[in-house]
């Protein structure tokens, strides 16, 4: 089986080639690796040019800005069975993908394998994620799947885009990895969660200074919530929105960092308001 890893990259360097080492590190040899370059200079290739010798690259200078619109790029091209998008600042572990496909050899009534994500030498990571090994259900998806640790076997058939009003560069700023793994769902796909396999990746703290990222990251959510409850009609989804507004507006009572619980409140009760289902902004 061939994997295709899509990775946009933008800003990043040394991260970029510690990624690539871990790569040419891995057991299993049997993949590409699709990047897509958003940056204006041409340092990226210059990087690439080191590695070529032992690893499969695709190369793409994209003129466009855009997480999830980069990853579909990347998803049109790609010739593997299997489909993952690491970032530009991660780190594999020498057997993940090994394992992962040995999972799916094994496994055949599953298509998507995620792990956990922990920043190396360290036991906490972005986000919390589960700790315990899990069916990835409507439920627990949000703790079961980050963007850096889901690999999906495809048919050609069932191949699946990124909605490209949700991510990083995108108005509605997050909530592109939860809703692709919430539309693999509705259309069938079984997936199995693994935390004692690991995704290394830089750790990602809030700023409560940075309101303006926490607001676009809200926006995302708010949206991802309401495409998930009119769009794909599960209604039980709003209840996890409820809970975190409840905790946004407890926030604006209790803590001293009112001003950015007022913001995160704000993005995610717009998001949910202003995103179209069905339509693009």
């Amino acid at each position: 089986m061939k994997i295709s890893l899509i990775m946009p990259t933008i800003n990043r360097r040394d991260e970029l080639i510690i990624f690539l080492q871990s790569l040419e590190s891995q057991t299993y040899k049997n993949f590409e690796l699709i990047v897509l370059d958003q940056n204006s200079g041409d340092f990226i290739t210059e990087i690439i040019e080191g590695f070529q010798k032992h690893l499969d690259i695709k190369y793409i200078k994209s003129s466009d800005w855009g997480l999830s619109l980069n990853r579909n790029e990347g998803l049109i091209i790609a010739d593997g069975d299997i489909i993952a998008f690491p970032d530009d600042d991660c780190e594999y572990p020498e057997d993940i993908l090994e394992k992962v496909v040995k999972f799916f050899e094994e496994n055949k009534e599953y298509r998507i394998f995620s792990c956990r994500t922990l920043e190396r030498g360290k036991d906490y990571g972005t986000g919390i994620m589960a700790t315990e090994e899990a069916e990835i259900t409507y439920s627990n998806v949000e703790e079961t799947v980050k963007s850096i640790t889901f690999f999906v076997n495809y048919k050609l058939e069932d191949l699946t885009l990124f909605d490209t009003e949700l991510g990083v560069g995108a108005y509605f700023g997050s909530g592109e990895e939860t809703d692709y793994m919430l539309e693999l769902l509705h259309k069938g796909f079984r997936g199995r969660y693994f935390p004692d396999e690991i995704v290394y990746h830089p750790a990602k703290k809030g700023n409560y200074n940075d309101v303006e990222r926490a607001y676009r990251y809200a926006l995302g959510y708010g949206a991802l919530v309401k495409k998930e409850v009119k769009l794909r009609k599960n209604k039980k989804y709003f209840s996890k929105y409820l809970k975190k507004m409840i905790r946004s507006i407890g926030g604006m009572i209790i803590s001293k960092e009112r001003r950015y619980y007022y913001h995160v409140f704000m993005g995610r009760l717009r998001g949910y308001k202003e995103y179209k289902v069905g339509e693009k902004k």
